[in-house]
């Protein structure tokens, strides 16, 4: 999807909180292994998961979709028909991942990733 070109308009309209879940249960969660190029990425915040669809270089694999009835599921975005999504799973090349020496501007936890439109594009 987003190394191939860009997110559906519907993807990013249907990211939304999960307000069954806690502030702690909002997660983000960045892990890869020693052998790995790329690391996974998960995060169940809504800014995240936005600029997460929007990156040109994330791999999105799964989304957690969170029905009005309560239920959830994770699905690949060629399987997502409704629901919101509550969270996005996606693989960036570890090549982009870089603690700095000093603080960003902002301590927000969506400015870990630029923000990019639905075609890509910095803003």
């Amino acid at each position: 999807m987003n190394s191939a070109g860009t997110v559906p308009r519907d993807l990013l309209d249907a990211v939304e909180e999960d307000s069954g879940l806690t502030p702690e249960e909002k997660e983000t969660s960045i892990g890869f292994t020693k052998r790995d190029d790329v690391a996974r990425m998960f995060t169940a915040e809504a800014g995240l998961s936005r600029r997460l669809l929007a990156h040109p270089a994330a791999a999105v694999t799964s989304l957690d979709v969170v029905h009005t009835s309560g239920g959830r599921e994770s699905v690949s975005p060629e399987e997502y028909a409704s629901g919101a999504i509550g969270g996005v799973l996606a693989e960036v090349p570890v090549g982009l991942l870089k603690l700095r020496k000093s603080a960003r501007k902002s301590a927000g936890h969506a400015t870990i990733l630029p923000g990019v439109n639905r075609w890509g594009e910095g803003e």
